[in-house]
């Protein structure tokens, strides 16, 4: 790709696409070569590695947070529903992923923290798009693990058992990366 294909294919002028590789360069997704083009930036297993890491870090905010605050019955419904729906036979893979990610949303929409929602929606991306590109190299990966252990978190939360909704959780994030690594390395 280059900025003048860009800004053809979209009917502007190369400023506001050359602003736009900028951010998306800033923010690893394209590596631009100067006079041979721009790509998309490849992915190392290091830099997932370490986004899961932070990841957990902010996940573990969020459960200690919402241990703290009353959980407005609709939403602990909406939890519950969400981990029975996720852990059904007849939910597909697609909508399980889903399930998982509206699941944890919601877990970070009740920290009422605009930041750290912001921070863990970027992270929710990158590894989103980490997915995509380890799910066309190896078709076999599998993209849902043990989707009980939504059911176990929601049952941790309600009782107010920090310690066992702590390892519930890193259980469930670990297992992506397991998945990872066993896939490719």
């Amino acid at each position: 790709m280059s900025e003048n294909s860009i800004a053809a294919e979209f009917n502007v002028s190369r400023t506001p696409v050359r602003e736009a590789l900028k951010a998306l360069q800033n923010e690893k997704w394209i590596t631009i070569i100067p006079k041979i083009g721009i790509q998309v930036s490849t992915i190392e297993m290091n830099e997932l590695k370490k986004s899961f890491n932070v990841r957990k870090a902010l996940e573990t905010l969020v459960i200690t947070t919402i241990m703290d605050i009353d959980i407005p019955k609709e939403t602990m419904d909406k939890l519950e529903y969400l981990s029975q729906k996720c852990n059904s036979p007849e939910t597909s893979s697609a909508e399980a992923i889903e399930i998982d990610v509206e699941f944890h949303e919601t877990l970070w929409k009740l920290c009422d923290n605009d930041i750290l929602l912001r921070y863990l929606q970027e992270l929710h991306y990158y590894e989103q798009r980490w997915w995509y590109y380890m799910k066309n190299a190896n078709p076999n990966l599998k993209e849902v693990g043990d989707m009980g252990s939504l059911i176990r978190l929601c049952k941790c939360i309600k009782e107010r058992d920090l310690d066992n909704a702590l390892n519930v959780l890193y259980m469930h994030l670990e297992y992506y990366i397991d998945q990872l690594r066993n896939a490719f390395f």
